[in-house]
């Protein structure tokens, strides 16, 4: 039955691969915000308090992914948040359920703006400077919050 539903999510992988590039976006970014609660809550487990703030939850989600022998981490840098990982943190993907293409970057993309928006109340925008489904070393997101 695993191996169906792989089959069936890489089939559905290659129907969202032949969307226009804004569909796409579309598609896996509602992927990534059903993510979002996870991240927050794996947040606010290692902290032992809610996410209240930016530096709650950089210290958070990095303190997650080193207990999960992830490297790499966020960094705030001013107003700019600046991501770098050398492994892919999906835990679909590391569990090997679904295999990493371009498409999971944009549902990271997806998963990171509710993050980072939904801890500020504000717009995040998300870029993606680099990632390893799109055959680079490293993912690297840079994170901006606008005020508007």
């Amino acid at each position: 039955m695993i191996e169906k539903n792989r089959r069936w999510v890489g089939s559905l992988q290659t129907a969202i691969n032949q969307l226009s590039k804004k569909d796409r976006l579309m598609v896996m970014r509602e992927a990534g915000v059903g993510c979002s609660s996870d991240i927050l809550a794996l947040c606010e487990s290692v902290l032992n308090h809610p996410v209240g703030s930016l530096e709650d939850l950089i210290t958070g989600w990095n303190t997650v992914r080193e207990s999960k022998n992830l490297q790499g981490k966020w960094v705030m840098h001013g107003d700019c948040i600046t991501g770098t990982f050398h492994e892919c943190g999906c835990p679909l993907v590391r569990s090997g359920f679904v295999q990493l293409t371009p498409i999971q970057c944009l549902c990271s993309k997806g998963m990171i703006e509710r993050v980072f928006s939904h801890v500020t109340c504000k717009k995040a925008d998300v870029h993606i400077k680099q990632s390893i489904g799109n055959g680079d070393d490293i993912c690297e997101f840079t994170v901006m919050i606008r005020d508007d």
